[in-house]
């Protein structure tokens, strides 16, 4: 079985023990084998909205005999999947707002779900700011780099703490590791928004605000 990538390693790492994982967009499906054999009494549901995606994922699972472990499922989001309670959701390889939507659109049924696991490369405040309201607290926070792009790999549990703009902005528990891959996301994310920030029309200065906090920000770590 193909080895996985470092970004799904990481996703794969941060996973914890439980009765029941949702993969949406699972792609081929090599989280949820590793999963399945790491946790052989787990069930586990495949999701992807693409057809053609899901049939690879198919063929690997019965590859290595695990499908009476792994149901394959077709779905835009949640809308085909049930839900049971204790679930660890996993969202990966897409934009924050793509992730926003699945879970918005599929709110009622988060109810059972303990765990989200979700990665992204862009927008994380946005990302942040939308699961919290949702009913969740940020547990972890992992920075990866895998073929030259920096991914963010957070962990949110039900219950509800405060976060301060700058928590949402550069995650809580990344600002206060400072790791040396944290220092290379703010110098790469400082450069795109002050070559993006003269662009802003000035008519729009209500954004421009915004964009001119995020700049001065990055520039105090640095």
């Amino acid at each position: 079985m193909t080895k996985l990538s470092t970004r799904l390693q990481q996703i794969f790492d941060l996973v914890e023990e439980n009765h029941t994982f949702i993969d949406v967009g699972c792609d081929h499906g090599f989280l949820d084998i590793a999963l399945a054999k790491k946790y052989p009494d787990a069930r586990i549901i495949a999701s992807d909205i693409n057809e053609n995606a899901l049939k690879n994922a198919k063929k690997n699972i019965q590859r290595v005999h695990l499908q009476n472990q792994i149901s394959t499922i077709q779905s835009n989001g949640l809308e085909n999947i049930s839900v049971s309670a204790h679930t660890t959701m996993m969202i990966s390889g897409m934009g924050s707002h793509t992730i926003v939507g699945i879970l918005y659109q599929g709110y009622r049924k988060l109810k059972k779900v303990d765990t989200l696991i979700l990665q992204s490369n862009n927008d994380l405040d946005f990302l942040r700011s939308k699961v919290i309201r949702l009913g969740y607290y940020i547990k972890e926070e992992k920075l990866v780099k895998d073929a030259g792009i920096i991914y963010t790999v957070i962990v949110f549990k039900k219950g509800f703490r405060l976060y301060s703009k700058k928590d949402i902005y550069l995650g809580p528990c990344l600002r206060k590791e400072k790791s040396s891959l944290f220092q290379e996301k703010v110098e790469e994310d400082l450069k795109k928004i002050e070559a993006f920030y003269p662009n802003i029309p000035k008519s729009h200065s209500e954004y421009r605000r915004k964009v001119k906090w995020k700049i001065k920000t990055l520039k105090n770590i640095l």
